[in-house]
Order: C-alpha cells, then structure tokens, then sequence
C-alpha cells in the first residue's frame, strides 16, 4: 500500500471507466435509438451490481479497502453521473435544444429545480446544456464554484464532453445525431483533425479561456471591495446575459458563510450589480434572504436596501410575501422596507394591522418607526392610544412613539401639493 497513492488510483480508475461508459452509450445512440436503450439497461445492470461485483472479502485487506473506497468515491460518482449521461443522449438523439438555449440560463433554472424537489425537470435541462456541451458550446468556469446541489451532473457532463475528446472514433464538437450517423456508416472516413487537435491535454482545456465576462464573474466571486467601473461596463454591456449566474450566487446558501463561520462576501457584490441592472426577477431571492439570512450580517441590509432601490415594480410581490408566508419577525423586517416605498392603501393597513397584533417583545418598536417613514397622518390617533398606554417607566417606549407623534404631525401640518397620489401597481 505504500507505493502508491490510493485516492490518485481511485480517481484515475473513476476517469477511464466514466470514459469508456459515457463512449459506449453514445456509439449506441448513434446507431439507432434501439441499441441506445439497450445500452442503457446494459450499463445500469452493471452499476447496480459494482457493489456486488467488488465484494472482495477474499482478497488481502488493502485490497478489499481499496474496492470499498473506490464504491464511496468514484462508484458513487459513476452511479450520480449515470442520469445526466441518459439525460444528454437523450436530448442530443431527439435534437430537443436550440442554438439560442443559454446555458446559464438553463443551468440556474436546474439549480432552483433541485432545490425544490423536482429533479426530473432539472435533468431535462442538464440535459440541454450537456448536448450544447458536446456541440461545442463552453460552460463559464464560474458554475464550478456556485453549481451547488448540481456538481455530480456537472461532474458527468465534464465526462461526457472529455469522453468525446478522447474517442478516436469522434471529433469534437460532435455533429448532429444525423450527420454523425451519416459518417458512421461511410467507409473510409476523413477526420476532422482541425477540431481534434483541440483536445491535445484534458477535455476541460479548452474551456479555460477566459474573456471580460468571466473576470466580471471572478471580481464577484472575490467579495472584495466595490465593483469596478470595468465591471459596470460589462453590466452595462451584457445586461441580462449576465442574470442567471449573478441570481444564482445571490441565492447560493453556501455562499453565505465561509468554513470558520465568516461572512462571504460574493452575494454581496452580486446584489449591487442586480440593483444597477434594476432586476426585478431578482425579488423572490431577496425575500428569501430577509426571511433566512442573520440581521447581523451585511447581506441582509443590503437586500432590504434593494428591494427599496427597486421600489414600485417589487413592491406587489414584497407586500403579499410580508402578509402571507413570511412569519412574524420576517413580516416586521419587511414593514421596513414597505414604509420607504411609495404610498399606497393596501401597504398603510398592512402597517396599521401589523402593528395593532405586534407586542413591544416582538418588535412593536419597529412598527412604530415604518409608520412614521411611511408618514400617513391617519396613524396618529393610533400611536397616541398606544402611548396612553405605555408603562411611563419604560422611557425607550415612549421616547420612539413621541418621535413618531412628532414627525406625523409636522407632515401633516405641511400643505399638500397634489390632492392625489402616486398608487403602486397593483400585481
């Protein structure tokens, strides 16, 4: 056991197998959709007996530990790959993608899929950017450090295209289905030697290049500092291309927190360029993030402060979370960023009723401050009743409610310039 690296020999192992597994099933497919089925029973049959098949009790222990590493690590690495292999050759065989598919896209929706349960779907989509893959289409190395609960099927995807690369039979990018079954069936067949000269090291050489976008996405990924105004440009000139991935390290939850416990600071830096892109679609994170993230921590202000920023266009979707599922201290949270949003009827009985339920344990100091930013004089008979009645030896209670009071009452002393409001949208 001491003349060689056991973890080195599992991974090795794992490649060629992974290799010539991924090979055998995309010979298949190509001649007819027939063999690929069978291919695929076939390749299952053997996964699911490799823990029998290594049961090697027999064998010298290091032998036996060797087999019993290699079906923790690479065994399972194979049997997590297997899915999304079926997923791409069954995308590529029925050309069910598009030239216009974006990968990014595609992947982030796979992402919030997983997260949700429904992996069916979210394979259906890995299998889209597999095809893309070996199509020649790169995946950003970024979704290295934010694909999540996705890695074992970007794992295989990984596989599959180097798979290809090293496929004397093929050339990458593979061809449509019906080309490569074209020259499949010729005698003689000419090479293309151009695109295989590509592939002089590993597969995933060829995806290490990097342009503007990627360095954007590798400031983000730093949490350091503010952006660059080379990163506002990119902003400025991707716009939305650029969504899906910064959505994803918004909302990654392992991004939140580093191993000790630290703060991350990528969310961060990926909320301040979702609010300069005035993102709307980037609501539903922040909502998660003001219901799970610390207070304490820099990503929670921030996600208040741009849901502010984003203001009348979110406000719809804020108020019906804040009423709805969100529990009692989230709801305070957000009453918050209600008041310094626009005027409207529905968010003023929001605030008058959440503040009629709340107790001064529960955070009935933070109504008391969203009512007067929100500055509706109609709170005011309501904020002295609730001083009437508070315990006068508690001075910090009645220190916030005559601020209030204060503040009310000189904004509704003031003239008025419009007999009528801006109202928000309603959803």
């Amino acid at each position: 056991m001491l003349f060689y690296d056991r973890d080195v020999l599992i991974g090795a192992y794992t490649g060629v197998v992974e290799g010539l597994a991924f090979s055998v099933l995309l010979h298949a497919a190509i001649r007819s959709q027939e063999d690929l089925q069978a291919a695929t029973e076939d390749l299952r049959t053997l996964i699911r007996a490799m823990p029998h098949n290594l049961d090697l009790r027999e064998y010298p222990m290091d032998i036996q530990a060797l087999a019993e590493r290699f079906l923790e690590t690479g065994g399972r690495s194979i049997y997590d790959a297997f899915p999304a292999w079926i997923a791409i050759l069954h995308v590529y065989v029925e050309q069910e993608f598009s030239e216009d598919d974006d990968s990014d896209r595609l992947l982030s929706e796979a992402r919030r899929l997983v997260e949700r349960g429904n992996e069916s779907q979210a394979l259906a989509r890995i299998g889209r950017v597999g095809t893309l893959a070996l199509c020649g289409r790169r995946v950003r190395s970024v979704w290295g450090r934010i694909v999540g609960p996705l890695e074992p099927w970007l794992h295989a995807l990984y596989a599959a295209v180097e798979a290809v690369a090293n496929d004397d039979d093929f050339s990458y990018p593979l061809r449509p289905v019906a080309e490569e079954r074209l020259r499949r069936g010729a005698r003689g067949i000419v090479r293309d030697l151009s695109q295989h000269r590509r592939w002089n090291q590993t597969g995933g050489e060829v995806w290490r290049e990097q342009d503007d976008v990627d360095r954007f996405y590798g400031e983000i990924m730093s949490g350091q500092g503010q952006l660059s105004e080379e990163s506002y440009a990119v902003l400025q000139q991707h716009g939305s291309e650029v969504l899906p991935v910064l959505l994803t390290i918004l909302g990654a939850p392992e991004l939140r927190d580093d191993d000790q416990g630290h703060e991350h600071l990528a969310p961060v830096r990926a909320l301040e360029a979702v609010v300069s892109l005035q993102a709307v679609e980037a609501t539903p994170t922040l909502l998660r993030i003001v219901a799970e993230v610390d207070p304490q921590d820099e990503l929670f202000t921030a996600a208040q402060t741009a849901l502010v920023k984003l203001g009348s266009a979110v406000a719809p979707q804020v108020l019906s979370f804040a009423s709805g599922e969100a529990d009692a201290e989230t709801a305070i949270y957000l009453s918050e960023v209600l008041s310094r949003m626009e005027k409207d009827e529905r968010v003023f009985r929001f605030l008058i009723s959440l503040f009629r339920k709340t107790s001064w344990w529960e955070g009935k100091g933070a109504l008391v401050r969203a009512l007067a930013d929100y500055g509706d004089a109609r709170a005011l008979p309501l904020l002295r009743e609730a001083l009437r009645q508070v315990d006068e030896r508690d001075g910090r209670q009645s220190e916030l409610l005559r601020e209030a009071i204060g503040s009310l009452s000189r904004r509704a002393e003031r003239p008025k310039l419009s007999p009528r409001g801006r109202r928000m949208r309603r959803p």
